[in-house]
């Protein structure tokens, strides 16, 4: 697979080699319902996109129908990409009561959860537009709404009711404050499409518990927490689809017979006469709970016209099923790794298996080090930040020299640390320099903290790697290419093992071995043990890890730099 090709195009098109039609021929965009003159943009914009991922081909057609999509497949399955290429391909047109109609207003409306992340749809779609022969002005595309210093309220607001836009990205306390500001803004009324990226993250539920177990209380409390404070997302669906609401609630004891009845004549059933926009769910993490919530609950959805996609759920790609040094269908697997920190010792975790050789494309010097190699150079520029030097670090020091260690031994060109999430993320960059590593907050906005990365595979080996450091909270849904390595200081979600820690180390890992590429994920942790008072038992940082791989059934790899 070639390094040099754009963005999210070689793993694109490394997945769709292996999607064919019943006659044994692989899909076009065009089978999928993309107009002739938009696909032939997709191809110009992203050379290496030819033919369309397996999960792209079930939920392409159904937003180009107007269904409603509850999608949730592993990370790395094209979702978001093919979100855009479905949003670009919808006409131009608003609803008008129970028609549609052309206008140059907003068609839809998509809903992230950080700006970064905004801006790597807004990047993709930038590259189309580029590439028209006749392009448009890009704003009257595709528009971005996030807090930024509070120009979202300003510039953002202004540009927003001169030229609406196709497409508009925002986060959603951005689109709050747009719509407590001018509620006519953002044009809820008339929207074709609604699209929640994500959406595990922005609408939380609690999991249903049985009323005999000791924790029940502490869930019923969570649950009406979440009543008197639903958060944003909540509120802003709450609002767009009140008459869905309305209706789901009438029908929420109807017979099934008759909703039999009623779904066999789908298009003249009274959901569709409300002239509400489709709604479009997506996450690669959808538990149990948030689906029972979303689709019985909720009331966002219209139950009669909605496609659930599952995707393939046998961990195809190896990137949270496997140590070995290929899958069953030849694609590279993720090498998984814990290593301990303590002050005197720098070790993999007990039980690791041995490292798997020629897992990932150009390497690093791979040479072996011991916790005394450790190196400590100070930043380029010589610039020290006097407030750093007067303050205690929240970092544990022997950890982020362990990090410097092994992203200096072992990263060719780009790597991602992803901290805690209340961590001061500008510390670390400012510790990680003095450390000698070459590191930039994560910004998809800027060219060197992140958009070069995001649209260009860049070469197999850099003269000067590029550490990206972020928190959870801002690399959901996130494809850069280049990536080889992430790096996670701490629990996910942590302390506590739970189904969100576990879920938040999916996403984590999930950067990394996307579309048959191998990749590696290490996990810097104390070597210590403390008492959980909930349980009374003592564990240590690593027994916790070892319990999040567990349940995702991965068997840690030792990490060669280390002992």
């Amino acid at each position: 697979m070639s390094r040099s090709a754009e963005g999210y195009a070689d793993a694109l098109a490394a997945q769709g080699t292996s999607i064919v039609d019943k006659e044994g021929e692989r899909a076009t965009f065009e089978d999928l319902g993309l107009h002739a003159p938009m696909a032939a943009s997709f191809r110009t914009a992203f050379p290496n996109v030819l033919y369309p991922t397996e999960t792209q081909r079930e939920f392409i057609p159904a937003i180009l129908e107007g269904k409603d999509v509850l999608l949730s497949d592993v990370t790395g399955s094209g979702k978001s990409f093919g979100l855009v290429i479905a949003l670009l391909n919808k006409p131009r047109t608003v609803l008008k009561g129970t028609k549609t109609e052309n206008a140059d207003n907003i068609t839809s409306l998509v809903i992230v959860p950080h700006r970064d992340l905004a801006y790597q749809l807004f990047h993709w779609i930038q590259k189309v537009v580029n590439v028209s022969n006749t392009p448009p002005s890009l704003s009257s595309v595709v528009q971005v709404l996030v807090r930024d210093g509070g120009s979202h309220l300003g510039n953002g607001l202004s540009t927003l009711k001169e030229q609406p836009p196709h497409i508009l990205i925002g986060t959603p306390q951005a689109l709050v404050d747009i719509y407590r500001s001018d509620s006519q803004a953002l044009q809820l009324s008339t929207l074709s499409s609604v699209v929640v990226d994500e959406v595990d993250y922005l609408v939380e539920t609690v999991p249903r518990k049985d009323p005999q177990k000791s924790f029940y209380k502490a869930t019923k409390k969570a649950e009406q927490k979440i009543q008197a404070h639903p958060g944003v997302t909540r509120q802003l669906l709450d609002i767009i689809f009140a008459r869905r609401k309305e209706l789901n609630e009438r029908r929420r004891d109807e017979p099934g017979l008759f909703q039999q009845r009623r779904r066999a004549n789908i298009l003249d059933g009274p959901m569709r006469q409300l002239g509400t926009p489709q709604l479009i769910l997506s996450s690669a993490t959808l538990r149990t709970h948030l689906k029972n919530y979303l689709f019985d609950e909720s009331g966002w959805l219209d139950k009669d016209n909605v496609l659930k996609v599952a995707g393939n759920k046998v961990k195809r790609n190896g990137r949270l099923s496997s140590a070995s040094h290929q899958n069953d269908d030849g694609a590279k697997a993720t090498q998984h790794s814990v290593i301990l920190v303590s002050e005197h010792d720098i070790r993999n975790i007990s039980g690791a298996m041995p490292p798997i050789e020629d897992s990932s494309e150009g390497e690093g010097s791979g040479q072996r080090v011991s916790p005394a190699a450790v190196f400590a150079l100070h930043d380029e520029d010589g610039k020290e930040s006097e407030h750093y030097s007067t303050t205690r670090s929240p970092f544990n020091p022997n950890a982020l020299e362990a990090i410097a260690t092994a992203f200096a031994v072992d990263v060719p060109s780009v790597a991602l640390l992803v901290l805690p999430a209340s961590s001061p993320l500008q510390r670390a960059v400012h510790e990680l320099r003095e450390l000698g590593v070459n590191a930039y907050g994560l910004d998809l906005h800027s060219g060197t903290a992140g958009r070069s990365h995001l649209l260009s595979g860049g070469e197999a080996v850099s003269e000067n790697p590029t550490l990206l450091v972020s928190t959870l909270a801002t690399t959901r849904g996130l494809d850069l290419p280049e990536l080889t390595h992430v790096f996670v200081l701490g629990i996910p979600e942590g302390p506590k093992v739970n189904a969100r820690s576990v879920d938040a180390y999916v996403h984590i890992a999930g950067r990394v071995g996307r579309f048959g590429r191998g990749g590696k994920v290490i996990t810097v942790v104390e070597d210590d043990e403390k008492e959980e008072e909930e349980v009374g038992k003592v564990v240590s940082e690593g027994s916790k890890m070892k319990r999040i791989l567990g349940r995702l059934e991965i068997t840690p790899v030792r990490f060669e730099p280390f002992v």
